[in-house]
């Protein structure tokens, strides 16, 4: 009978084991190089196959092409059952069982990178408002054109992330005023800055800017919410080292 015929559709595993065995001893002497031990391994690949396939795949695992005989050498034999254990190998890791710890750890992992992506974000953007340029220690001498008199100007840094306002304290002629200070946008390297004393009751703001490359910044104290009242009452802060 044909060797391709060996193992029928309707038989058990068993008998798929028993025909196999009996189509390895039917291949003449070129199947002598094969060792028993090397039989005994191709049967015991072909029973680990029919426990976790159907019979009509197992036919086709071993896919041996021995010519016209049928007969093949220790080679062919050598490939066939490598190339079965190592589809073997890769069905018994995709049916592995998920490790639901590992997976778990990944979800948290993801969650800790993105937090501190989201952590460095938000410091980040610490250092990209307008604000911030006014940050620091401001001096204007000889004020208003008077000869010994000073006036600081001390602005605090953002302690948020939050661009509308920062803090900051102007000191002259032995008084202290507490101020809100926002700056935008003037376009041409300069920011409009508003000065807003939430403490005087009612609140009021004077109004300047910042030059960004001379870093020059300026309060009109003539101008009061907006509306101009008095001339050359302009300080022209500059920075303290």
């Amino acid at each position: 009978s044909s060797s391709q015929a060996f193992l029928p559709d309707t038989l058990g595993p068993q008998w798929a084991t028993v025909a196999f065995c009996d189509h390895l001893s039917r291949r003449g002497r070129s199947t002598s190089y094969m060792s028993l031990s090397r039989a005994g391994s191709a049967v015991a690949l072909l029973l680990s196959l029919l426990a976790t396939t159907d019979l009509a795949a197992a036919k086709s695992d071993l896919d041996l092409n021995c010519g016209v005989t049928g007969a093949c050498d220790e080679f062919e034999v050598e490939l066939a059952e490598e190339e079965l254990a190592a589809e073997m190998q890769v069905e018994l890791l995709q049916r592995m069982p998920v490790d639901l710890r590992l997976a778990a750890s990944g979800v948290v992992a993801k969650v800790a990178t993105e937090l501190k992506h989201a952590q460095q974000k938000d410091l980040a953007s610490l250092d990209s408002c307008a604000v911030d340029h006014l940050v620091g220690s401001w001096k204007v001498e000889n004020a208003l054109g008077i000869d010994g008199v000073v006036v600081t100007l001390q602005v605090s840094p953002r302690q948020t992330s939050d661009c509308s306002s920062v803090k900051g304290k102007i000191n002259y002629l032995g008084k202290t005023t507490d101020y809100v200070i926002s700056a935008t946008d003037k376009s041409e390297g300069k920011l409009h800055v508003k000065y807003l004393n939430e403490q005087a009751q009612p609140n009021y703001f004077h109004e300047g800017e910042f030059d960004v490359e001379k870093e020059l910044l300026s309060e009109d104290l003539g101008a009061v919410n907006g509306v101009k009242q008095n001339e050359n009452m302009l300080l022209q802060f500059l920075k303290s080292p």
